[in-house]
């Protein structure tokens, strides 16, 4: 399983499209080629090779057009090359331009102990990670070697469960108790489809111990055989299975053998095949120990094939005809015929693990099963190549990637082709290689000649012949169907834009402090990311706000002709409240409106602006219903002094949450109004005491003299009360640059008949006597109006303002004090007559006050300056 404690060991930190090639150049160098490349380990992952590890040799090309002698740096960054097959190349190319590059440390670090080079060992996978497992260190007293049961894993792609925040990395894993990395010269095969993958023998050292390269310390060296089979369950990514198997006694272990996977059976089988014993590379002095014993044991794991079946997990061996005799370190892949009716496995390469001085091998051997026939299929004339993989991008080709030559006259030789292409259908060897030709994979006429049947299948050599199955089990294995649906391909290819290869590397900057100074080449993609994911979340927040602004104009409501009701703006926000504006109150009668402009108002005397008194908090939120209660309503009426029709809608006041005394106090002006004027005060009907927050406007009209003069009032009204009366006249007075309300210019006695509890009428002199003690903090049971003596109750009253500042003595607004001497205040005139009435009771100032800017909202004065 993966250890979660270190999580993920490094991102992915290179993908180069030229390689870094060499680690350290020559003063003059100019590029390198890739000379050797002994025992790597690779793996297919979907559409890429994956390629690690193994000694490679770099051929220093300098500016004078010669070549220095080849060197190994021993990978000192921890590189891991890959190579798309989307990529068209010509095998004569320097292919260190087409390779790519992950960095298994921080690029620029050196892999020390942390991902060390090793030689030999495999690379474990599916199709979406892989493991590294097994091979060989160089001893070296540097630094300590990683432990023996940790391994290197790296994940291209999830998988299975869903894992948020995944991202492309190598990542440790640790192997069960029961298990060592310290294994080499095994042989390895994956089986993507199901998830699983194996290492097949290989030695060891002698107690299970450290092994490293071949030195004079023989208990560092791995000499002895093992007789294990380790296979690595890949179902669940991050939970990942490690098992050991010891191999039967009748399967015997041997050095650099092939290991593949055949889709047979239920889960597949594995085929062994070559390999040797007593090998000549396991020595540092390239000897094999035991030459007889190898000659004598080795040629038999080609003529005698040994196979697993997967789904049973049984061994089992079958004798072959023919074959190509004693051969190590070559390398197999599986074609199976387009009917799977048969399956052609080739081997190529490898030499006898005895001498690698002596000439390799450079022919194609084809295992045609069921019939376990050896067929020779193509001949070389390279001189052959040993330690290499090879690897199938489409049906019908073959790569061969890396290896080396043998050793002639014990001198380094490079090989004439990084990578060789083979077409298995016509058995030939191509010089390039174009992912956009390709095709299914047809039966070699060599081998159809020995099995039957046609080029695409249909093979009538269904058993070995003569001898048939060694046992009925196999037998078995073999007629049972593998579910070929499981098997997924991801050819064909894209192409992709040929490289210039003429110079794939140049050579580093030496004026460059190697102190790891400078922009790591990280920070560049990452900062991309990070500034995408930012640019895009500001654009999605002023989308979201600019849909937000909108929506809330929407809701503010516009007139029938399509503009803002910017007129009384300030009033409108407190009646609207936190309601919507498609909210309709009970009392709402419609009516149209029309802006009004500064030209509307008449100038007159201008007045100090008064203070406004507190008001108790009288916060109603709902229409309330009073029990008993007389419907009545109120208005506060704005006249239009030119007499022009005001045809705005009407704001609605519905669910507020600012009361009548909030309202007057931020919004309105009418504080500012004179304290006393001349104008008489008419008001519609008003019955009853009681008081609600709940109020509309509509507008209505008043006479004055000869004109008309449109008025837009407030009406409060509890359920079930009357529409209110028609307009009355009302008083044009007017002062500069302000609107009197003329709502509190009444008397003491007004007010006591207003509250039901006064028995003269508004337009009475009479100062009929009053309770100074009644608080009015109760709400009165209703009661009958009282007229003054020769009087009658001519016209109806406005509910009083609150108390001017300053007034004492008073539990409400509406008895805020005692009613001052008739000869302080000054007696009102009738409206539109000029003529003086009666002494009335002391009249209050008004504390309403009101300008332009509240009607226009534009900060323009009422003189319109």
């Amino acid at each position: 399983m993966i250890r979660t404690g270190l999580g993920l060991l490094t991102a992915v930190t290179a993908f180069s499209a030229v390689a870094k090639g060499q680690a350290t150049w020559d003063k003059n160098q100019v590029n390198t080629t890739l000379c050797q490349w002994q025992q790597l380990r690779a793996h297919v992952v979907r559409d890429t090779v994956y390629m690690d590890g193994g000694r490679m040799w770099w051929l220093p090309g300098l500016s004078d057009g010669s070549y220095a002698t080849a060197v190994n740096d021993h990978n000192p960054l921890g590189l891991v090359y890959t190579l798309n097959f989307s990529r068209p190349f010509s095998t004569t190319d320097n292919l260190t331009a087409i390779f790519g590059a992950v960095s298994k440390v921080s690029e620029g670090t050196a892999a020390k102990n942390l991902a060390p080079n090793y030689v030999d060992g495999a690379m474990l996978g599916n199709h979406e990670e892989w493991f590294l497992y097994g091979g060989l260190l160089r001893e070296t007293k540097e630094f300590s070697p990683p432990a023996a049961a940790n391994v290197l894993a790296y994940q291209k792609y999830q998988y299975g469960v869903q894992k948020d925040g995944f991202l492309p990395g190598f990542v440790y894993d640790d192997l069960p108790e029961d298990m060592t990395r310290y294994l080499a010269y095994g042989a390895s095969a994956a089986a993507p489809s199901e998830n699983k993958a194996w290492y097949f023998s290989g030695l060891r050292a002698q107690g299970y111990g450290p092994i490293y390269e071949p030195g004079f310390n023989e208990t560092l060296t791995a000499t002895n055989v093992s007789n294990t089979l380790i296979t690595l369950d890949m179902a669940t990514q991050l939970q990942e299975v490690w098992k050991n198997d010891t191999l039967p006694a009748d399967i015997p272990g041997r050095a650099n053998p092939e290991l593949v996977w055949v889709p047979v059976g239920k889960q597949g089988i594995l085929v062994a095949l070559g390999g040797v014993v007593f090998p000549d590379f396991s020595s540092h002095l390239s000897k094999s120990p035991n030459e007889a014993e190898s000659k004598a044991q080795s040629p038999g794991f080609m003529s005698t094939i040994d196979i697993y079946d997967v789904e049973s997990g049984t061994w089992y061996r079958q004798p072959t005809t023919g074959g190509p005799g004693q051969l190590t370190r070559g390398c197999a892949v599986v074609a199976p015929a387009q009917d799977y009716s048969s399956f052609s496995i080739y081997y190529y390469g490898g030499y006898s693990g005895l001498s690698q001085t002596q000439p390799f091998n450079d022919d194609v051997w084809v295992l045609s099963i069921p019939s376990f026939t050896w067929t020779k299929v193509a001949e070389g004339t390279t001189g052959g190549r040993a330690g290499h993989k090879c690897f199938m991008p489409y049906p019908n080709q073959m790569f061969v990637i890396g290896g080396y030559p043998p050793l002639a006259g014990g001198s380094l030789t490079c090989l004439r082709e990084t990578i060789r292409v083979l077409d298995l259908t016509t058995s030939t060897w191509k010089t390039s290689y174009d992912p956009s030709k390709w095709a299914n994979y047809t039966i070699p006429e060599a081998v159809v000649g020995k099995i039957g049947g046609s080029p695409t299948g249909g093979a009538t050599a269904t058993a070995p012949s003569p001898s048939g199955f060694a046992s009925t089990a196999l037998a078995a294995v073999f007629a049972e169907k593998y579910p070929t649906t499981k098997i997924v391909n991801y050819y064909p290819y894209k192409p992709q834009a040929a490289n210039n290869n003429t110079n794939p590397d140049l050579p580093p900057d030496t004026n460059v402090d190697s102190g790891g100074g400078g922009v790591p080449a990280f920070l560049p993609p990452v900062l991309g990311v990070v500034l995408g994911l930012m640019f895009l979340t500001m654009i999605a927040v002023l989308i979201l706000l600019w849909r937000r602004r909108k929506l809330l104009r929407r809701r503010g409501g516009q007139s029938e002709a399509g503009t803002e009701d910017t007129n009384g703006h300030r009033i409108m926000s407190w009646m609207r409240g936190q309601t919507n504006s498609e909210t309709k109150a009970g009392t709402v009668v419609s009516s149209d409106e029309t802006t009004s402009s500064p030209d509307d108002l008449e100038s007159v005397a201008p007045v100090h602006p008064q203070s406004m008194a507190e008001m108790m908090n009288t916060e109603i939120r709902h229409p309330v219903e009073l029990p008993g209660a007389p419907p009545f309503s109120f208005s506060i009426s704005r006249y239009n002094a030119d007499q022009k029709a005001d045809t705005s809608p009407r704001p609605e006041l519905h669910d507020t949450g600012l009361s009548h005394v909030d309202v007057l106090n931020r919004y309105s002006h009418l504080s500012k109004a004179i304290a006393s004027h001349n104008s008489s005060l008419h008001t519609s009907d008003f019955s009853g005491t009681h008081q609600t927050d709940h109020a509309s406007v509509t507008p209505s009209s008043a006479s004055v003299g000869t004109g008309t003069i449109q008025a837009r009032h407030m009406s409060v009204e509890l359920p079930g009360a009357p529409v209110p009366p028609s307009p009355v006249p009302a008083s044009a007075a007017t002062v500069r640059g302000y609107i009197p309300s003329g709502i509190s210019n009444i008397s003491e006695r007004d007010r006591a008949h207003l509250r039901t509890i006064s028995d003269t009428t508004v337009s009475s002199v009479a100062s009929a006597p009053r309770d100074a003690n009644d608080a009015g903090g109760a709400i009165p049971e209703e009661q009958e109006p009282v007229t003054p003596a020769g009087g009658t109750l001519s016209s109806p009253v406005l509910p009083i303002s609150p108390p001017t500042q300053g007034e004492t003595g008073a539990s409400d607004y509406i008895s805020s004090g005692a009613a001052a001497p008739a000869s302080a205040k000054s007696t009102p005139s009738r409206a539109g007559t000029g003529q003086n009435s009666s002494p009335t009771s002391p009249l209050r100032r008004s504390v309403f006050h009101e300008s332009r800017e509240d009607m226009t909202d534009t900060g323009v004065g009422p003189s319109g300056k």
